[in-house]
C-alpha cells in the first residue's frame, strides 16, 4: 500500500518530467550542420594566439576573469553553406556579439559600451547574405563581448538552410523567452492576487504566497533587459540572491499552509538565506565560480529538506494538500537538480533552465487550494444561511403564537368592554326612562289621579313607552355584527320614528347626500349619534309644537355635520299662539346629548334659529379609510 501511495504520489511528477524533457529538448534539423569547434582569439591580450576551444563555450567556467572581445573563427563545411538561403542559428551568445561572414558583417548586437548590454539569454537567428558565400573557403567569425560574472560565453553553432533553423530558433525562443513571458505575467497577476487577498484576510500564508511570486516575476523579467546600465552591477547580485529568497518565502508559504509555521523553521530559513548572501557577497568580491555553485547547492539542499519534511507530514496527517505541496516540492528538486548539473557540473551554455518552470506545479496547486477555500467557505455560507433561516422561521412562528395570544387578549378585552357598554347602555337608556315609564303608571294608578291630567299623562305615557322600545331597538342594532353606514342606519330610525311625527302632526323633510349616505362610524359612534338624533325628536314632538322638522346630513371639508331644524319657535312667535309646553325633562336631555357629543369629540350646538330651534352636531374629520395595497 505504502508503494502504491508513493507511486501515485510520483506519476504526476514524472509526467511533469517526461513533459519538460520533450517539450525542452532541441529538434533535430537533418540538413544543417552543428560547430562544435572553434578557433579562439582574445583580444587585448599581449600575444595574440588563436587556440582550439570546444563550444559551447562558457566563460564563467572556462574564462572567469575573461574581460573583453574574443572572436570564435568557425569551419564550416561548404555544403552547409551551398543553400539557397544559408542561415546560422545559436542557443546562447553574448553579452554583446558581431557575426562576420568572410570579412563582412552581417549582424551587429549589443552596444559595447561598459557597462555592457546583455543578450545572452535569447536565442539568436540570422540569416547570411547569398553574395557573400564562396564556393569553398568560407570564414565565418563571431566576436563576443563579455564582462566576468554577466553569463557571457557561446553555445553551438548551427548552419544550413534556413528553413531547417528556423524551427530551432522558434522551439528555443518558445522554450526560452515566450514561456518565460507567460510565466511571468502568471506569476505576477497571482503575486498581486495574493497581496490583496493578504491583505483583506490578515493571513500571512498568502503574504509569504505573494512575495515568492513577485520575486519570481521579477527573476524572470530581469533575464529579458538588455541594457541595465548603472544598475548592471546591483541587478547582477540581485538576481543570483532572488533563487534563495525565493525559496525561503516559498517555504515560508509552505509552513504556513500546512500549519507549522513555527521558529525553528523560521530560523534555519533565516540562516539559509544568511549563507547565500554570505556566498554572493564573497563572489561578488572575488568571483570565484564555486561559490556560486554552492550557493545553488545549498538552495537545492533546503529544496529536498522542504519535500521531505511535507512528505512526512502528509503521511502523518494524512493531508491531500499536503500531498500536493510535497510534490510541488520535489518537481522544484528535480528542476533545480537538473539545472544544477546542466549548468553547473557540466557547464552546458546550450541547455535550456528547467527552475523557472518549477512554480508552474505550485501555481495549479494554489490554485487549486484558493478553489478549494472558496468551495468550502460558500458552504459554510450555505450552512449559516440555513441555520439563520432555521431561525428566523422559529422566531416567525413565536411570534404569530405571540400575535395569535394578543389577539385573543384584544378579543377578550373588547368583547368585555362592548358587554360593559351594553350594561351602561342599559342602566343609562333603557332603565331610565322605564323608570319614567313606571312613574308615570304609577301616577295614573292612583284613586286621587285628576281626570282632566288623565289622558295627558296616558300621552306621555305611551311615548315614554315608545322612546323604551326605540332605546332597545337601538341597543340591538348596535349589536349586529354586519356594519352598516350611517345613513342607512339614520335611514332606519326614520322609519321607526316617523310614525311618531305624524301622530303629533309633524312632518319630516329628510335631506342626506351622497357622500355623507357612505360614511360608515364605528357601532358605538353610530349609536351615540342616533340616540342625540332621536333625543331632538323627542324633544321635538313634547314640547317644541312644531309643524316641519328637517334632517339634514353632509359632509363638509372632510367633516360631517348632522343638523335637526324645526318651525316650532316660528310658530310659536306668531299671533294667537298657543304657549309652549313645559320641559320637564329638557334639561337632562339637552345634558345627555352635550355627553354623547363630548364622547365623540364633536361639537354640538343648540339653540335658536331664524327658521325655528336647530340642533346642529359636527362630527371630528375622519381619517381618509386604508386601500388595499395602498401607500
Amino acid at each position: 500500500m505504502a508503494a502504491l501511495a508513493l507511486l501515485r504520489l510520483l506519476a504526476p511528477l514524472l509526467c511533469l518530467l517526461a513533459g519538460c524533457t520533450a517539450w525542452s529538448a532541441p529538434a533535430e534539423a537533418a540538413g544543417a550542420v552543428r560547430v562544435q569547434r572553434a578557433w579562439l582569439t582574445e583580444h587585448g591580450q599581449p600575444a595574440t594566439v588563436e587556440r582550439e576551444v570546444q563550444l559551447p563555450d562558457a566563460w564563467e567556467h572556462t574564462a572567469p576573469e575573461r574581460d573583453g572581445r574574443v572572436s570564435y573563427r568557425l569551419d564550416v563545411p561548404d555544403a552547409a553553406l551551398q543553400v539557397e538561403r544559408p542561415a546560422l542559428f545559436m542557443r546562447r551568445v553574448g553579452n554583446v556579439f558581431r557575426v562576420y561572414l568572410n570579412g563582412q558583417s552581417v549582424l551587429d548586437v549589443g552596444d559595447d559600451r561598459r557597462p555592457l548590454s546583455n543578450y545572452g539569454q535569447e536565442p539568436q537567428f540570422v540569416g547570411l547574405p547569398k553574395a557573400l558565400v564562396r564556393p569553398s573557403g568560407n570564414r565565418l567569425v563571431i566576436d563576443v563581448i563579455g564582462q566576468p560574472r554577466r553569463e557571457a560565453g557561446l553555445s553551438s553553432v548551427w548552419v544550413g538552410h534556413d528553413r531547417e533553423l528556423e524551427p530551432l530558433y522558434e522551439h528555443a525562443m518558445n522554450v526560452q523567452v515566450r514561456g518565460s513571458w507567460l510565466l511571468m505575467s502568471a506569476s505576477s497577476t497571482l503575486g498581486v492576487l495574493g497581496l490583496l487577498v493578504a491583505w483583506r484576510t490578515r493571513q500571512s500564508m498568502y503574504g509569504w504566497f505573494a512575495a515568492a511570486n513577485l520575486v519570481w516575476a521579477w527573476r524572470i523579467g530581469a533575464l529579458s533587459l538588455h541594457h541595465p546600465g548603472e544598475w548592471a552591477w546591483p541587478l547582477q547580485l540581485a538576481f543570483e540572491l532572488s533563487y534563495s529568497l525565493f525559496v525561503a518565502t516559498i517555504a515560508m508559504f509552505l509552513l504556513a499552509m500546512v500549519q507549522r509555521d513555527h521558529r525553528v523553521g523560521r530560523r534555519l530559513l533565516g540562516f539559509y538565506m544568511a549563507c547565500s548572501v554570505l556566498l554572493c557577497c564573497i563572489n561578488a568580491l572575488v568571483n570565484l565560480p564555486l561559490l556560486r555553485t554552492l550557493q545553488l547547492l545549498l538552495t537545492l539542499l533546503v529544496t529536498t529538506g522542504m519535500a521531505i519534511y511535507l512528505a512526512h507530514y502528509s503521511v502523518q496527517e494524512r493531508s491531500r494538500t499536503g500531498a500536493l505541496l510535497c510534490l510541488s516540492a520535489l518537481a522544484g528538486v528535480a528542476f533545480g537538480a537538473r539545472d544544477w548539473v546542466a549548468f553547473r557540473l557540466l557547464h552546458d551554455y546550450d541547455a535550456y533552465t528547467w527552475a523557472r518552470y518549477a512554480i508552474v506545479l505550485l501555481l495549479f496547486v494554489m490554485g487549486w487550494r484558493l478553489v478549494e477555500d472558496y468551495a468550502s467557505t460558500l458552504l459554510r455560507l450555505r450552512d449559516l444561511n440555513r441555520n439563520l433561516q432555521d431561525t428566523l422561521d422559529n422566531k416567525q412562528r413565536e411570534l404569530e403564537q405571540l400575535f395569535d395570544t394578543r389577539r385573543e387578549i384584544e378579543r377578550q378585552q373588547a368583547a368585555s368592554a362592548e358587554r360593559d357598554r351594553i350594561l351602561r347602555e342599559m342602566h343609562d337608556g333603557l332603565g331610565g326612562r322605564l323608570v319614567g315609564a313606571i312613574a308615570l303608571a304609577h301616577q295614573l294608578s292612583q284613586p286621587q289621579a285628576d281626570a282632566n291630567a288623565t289622558a295627558p299623562a296616558l300621552q306621555e305615557l305611551r311615548l315614554a313607552l315608545d322612546d323604551c322600545l326605540t332605546e332597545l331597538r337601538l341597543s340591538l342594532d348596535s349589536l349586529e355584527a354586519e356594519r352598516r353606514t350611517l345613513g342607512e342606519a339614520l335611514a332606519e330610525m326614520r322609519f321607526r320614528i316617523e310614525p311618531s311625527l305624524r301622530a303629533a302632526g309633524i312632518r319630516l323633510v329628510w335631506t342626506v347626500d351622497d357622500a355623507a349616505m357612505n360614511t360608515e362610524l364605528a357601532p358605538g359612534e353610530t349609536l351615540q349619534v342616533l340616540r342625540i338624533v332621536r333625543e331632538a325628536f323627542t324633544n321635538i314632538i313634547k314640547h317644541a309644537q312644531a309643524s316641519v322638522v328637517h334632517l339634514t346630513l353632509r359632509e363638509q371639508q372632510g367633516r360631517l355635520a348632522l343638523s335637526v331644524l324645526d318651525n316650532g319657535r316660528l310658530q310659536r312667535s306668531t299671533p294667537n299662539a298657543c304657549a309652549p309646553a313645559g320641559m320637564p325633562s329638557g334639561k337632562r336631555g339637552l345634558s345627555n346629548m352635550r355627553k354623547r357629543a363630548d364622547g365623540l369629540g364633536a361639537e354640538l350646538e343648540m339653540g335658536p334659529h331664524p327658521e325655528g330651534w336647530s340642533v346642529c352636531l359636527k362630527l371630528p374629520p375622519r381619517a381618509a379609510p386604508s386601500t388595499p395595497g395602498g401607500a
